[in-house]
């Protein structure tokens, strides 16, 4: 097949891309800066550039990915939401003007989102069927980049809404910064420890999006979160004890709100959210344990 990728370039994209081309389908990667070298079954498309015109090198394709989008990691202020909101927002209506232009359309339409679209609580439990919410910045946001693609499903293109969890890997993601401090001697509880932390392993996230392509009876929201959530403080206790560090120095809410600002509400608040779609339709997770998945990562 050939599949199309915005925000190719970034962490779940690179991992996506390696699958993808390992596969043997051809990825067109849409990118602001041309590549330096090709890679095998890669090839590097200029979108969102004045003078891009994306749509005459994108005849054919099969499958398109939307995972771009301003990264969410990092102080927020007035100036950094706009951009958060904007980007995701942008790219959604850039990927619809060049889908709507070309004459043989793709089939299917793999969205990204996120399950902060369910706003936080520590007794819910959220689901595909869960209504979202409108409760702050991130729900809002997400909402609105969800219903941005609502233009392309009309075209009568199979849509699935990849609403990803905290994503774990080695080289992007949270879990670097949130294992550095163990790393230090110097790990603990963040905030109450009793928010939900709906993570998922960075290879399941991949395999996730693959089963979506691959089945076509999958469409509309699917949360990509691994089947056992956790709560903070099992998460920090965890990687504790795959780090055989100490789970001792408690990290208060006010020092997290100091130095991330609005963004704290990542780290401080949280939703239980269960991938109830993926499992109904048999994706077989590689792992659903937490400390499985960072012996993997972390040692």
């Amino acid at each position: 097949m050939k599949i199309a990728i915005a925000g190719g370039a970034g962490f779940i994209g690179r991992h996506l891309t390696n699958a993808l081309t390992a596969r043997g389908h051809h990825v067109y990667i849409l990118t602001r800066k041309p590549a330096e070298t090709e890679q095998k079954n890669t090839s590097y498309v200029l979108w969102q550039k004045n003078g891009a015109r994306p749509e005459t090198e994108l005849t054919d394709i099969d499958v398109w990915i939307n995972l771009a989008g301003k990264s969410l990691f990092g102080r927020w202020n007035e100036k950094t939401k706009a951009e958060i909101a904007t980007s995701r927002l942008r790219s959604v209506q850039e990927s619809a003007r060049i889908i709507q232009s070309l004459q043989k359309k793709p089939n299917t339409l793999i969205q990204a989102s996120a399950v902060g679209i369910y706003g936080t609580s520590l007794e819910q439990t959220f689901t595909e069927v869960s209504p979202v919410s409108d409760e702050d910045f991130l729900s809002r946001t997400t909402a609105l980049w969800e219903k941005a693609a609502e233009p392309i499903e009309t075209l009568g293109i199979r849509t699935v809404w990849m609403r990803f969890g905290m994503v774990l890997g080695k080289d992007g993601g949270a879990l670097p910064k949130m294992a550095l401090p163990y790393q230090l001697f110097a790990g603990g509880r963040i905030g109450s420890g009793q928010q939900w932390v709906p993570w998922i392993h960075i290879e399941d996230a991949v395999g996730m999006i693959l089963s979506a392509i691959d089945q076509p009876r999958v469409s509309g929201p699917v949360n990509v979160t691994a089947p056992n959530p956790v709560q903070m403080e099992t998460f920090g206790q965890t990687v504790a004890k795959v780090e055989k560090r100490p789970h001792w120095l408690p990290v208060p809410e006010f020092v997290i709100k100091g130095v991330l600002g609005e963004m704290s509400m990542l780290v401080l608040k949280g939703q239980r959210v269960l991938p109830k779609k993926a499992l109904q339709h048999g994706y077989h997770f590689l792992y659903p344990e937490l400390e499985d998945a960072l012996h993997n990562l972390l040692t």
